[in-house]
């Protein structure tokens, strides 16, 4: 295992979640996968790759410029979104035909100065700030912005779209309040003559609380990577479709490096947080936080080995930790740790617990160095 760990990413779990939400959602919506920051940690060349091979994919979602640029470097030929920075390389994103968020005017005329010297036209989405707070035109000036937008010879308005900030709740007045401000945009563009083919405000959680948001375009976030953006959210589908679930898509392994017998009263650890109450056995593992194994993870969290579970005993250090295998003697050296594995039963989402954050924060900050393979 190179860097010491690996994580598996199941091309089969993956394409099972997409066909899954890509059925709910119908042929009248392109779904667009998100796979921004590194594919939620899953790998953004490995996962962007499958995708592109899929019919039930019509985009890909990316962050940066410079995350869709990775993409087409690597071959990759699907329709790319960029959702919210621009961080340079615009000549060789519209050379490259990747779509560009727009959310104010200088950089709209800086991006129709730059395609009319390519001979080309920028496609562009616009996004809208319906209540989230954070980057979108304001709903209230939006009209005025996207008319101003349509009479630039450079540009090409592909879409419009616009973000929740909280579909994943049980209580969905604030998500019907953002949809009614969309809406109301749309209707009045539409009535002075602009009609923009690509609309879309749907999150993974929205695709089944507020169908009403799948439009033309369906953005699939957390979900794709068979992780559920809230509670909330998997109890509403689990309500709506019974028979609908989602496959977990990645694994995280590593490997026992050392075995150490400690003697009973003797500290372990950084910081001396855990004494054993008698000799126990231990093995060390070559993982911890600096690889995204969280530090908070210390005396909480268990490893599977030779299916069965140990816990992880004292601090977890920047590149180690230690579990306690006193009830197995035949744990050697070289077997291999799962770290994470819902089909192992340690889920993202009951690390994520221990360590007091969420699911995307867990995955995402896996250390992107560790090596990404695809298994079937």
């Amino acid at each position: 295992m190179n860097h010491h760990s690996i994580v598996e990413i199941s091309k089969s779990a993956l394409l099972h979640n997409i066909a899954s939400y890509k059925a709910i959602l119908g042929p009248q919506t392109l779904l667009a996968p998100v796979i921004k920051s590194n594919a939620y940690g899953h790998g953004i060349v490995e996962v962007g790759a499958i995708l592109d091979t899929s019919a039930d994919v019509g985009y890909l979602c990316v962050v940066s410029v410079s995350e869709a640029l990775q993409l087409r470097a690597h071959g990759i030929t699907k329709p790319i979104l960029v959702l919210s920075i621009i961080d340079g390389h615009v000549k060789d994103a519209i050379e490259q035909n990747i779509d560009l968020v727009v959310y104010d005017l200088p950089f709209a005329q800086e991006l129709n100065s730059i395609a009319q010297r390519l001979s080309k036209k920028a496609r562009i989405h616009i996004k809208i700030d319906t209540g989230l707070s954070r980057l979108g035109v304001h709903h209230q000036e939006a009209e005025a912005f996207v008319q101003t937008c349509a009479q630039l010879r450079g540009i090409e308005i592909i879409g419009i779209f616009s973000h929740f900030a909280a579909s994943e709740r049980s209580d969905l007045s604030f998500s019907h309040l953002q949809t009614e401000r969309f809406f109301t945009l749309i209707k009045q563009l539409e009535k002075n003559g602009i009609h923009i083919p690509l609309k879309h405000f749907a999150s993974s959680a929205a695709i089944t609380s507020l169908p009403e948001s799948h439009l033309t375009f369906a953005r699939l976030g957390i979900s794709t990577y068979g992780l559920w953006s809230s509670v909330e959210s998997k109890v509403r589908m689990e309500t709506l479709h019974p028979h609908f679930f989602l496959r977990s898509v990645m694994q995280w392994k590593t490997r026992v490096i050392a075995r150490k017998t400690i003697p009973a009263g003797s500290y372990v650890g950084y910081d001396c947080t855990y004494q054993a109450p008698i000799t126990i056995e231990t093995a060390i593992l070559p993982i911890g936080y600096y690889d995204g194994y969280d530090r908070r993870l210390s005396n909480q969290s268990f490893v599977k080995i030779k299916d069965r579970f140990f816990p992880v005993r004292g601090r977890i250090a920047m590149n180690l930790c230690i579990v306690d295998v006193t009830t197995d003697p035949e744990i050697m050296i070289g077997d291999e740790v799962t770290l994470l594995g819902a089909e192992h039963l340690i889920t993202a989402e009951m690390l994520a617990e221990q360590c007091r954050t969420i699911n995307y924060e867990f995955v995402t900050r896996i250390n992107p160095l560790i090596v990404r393979k695809v298994v079937e």
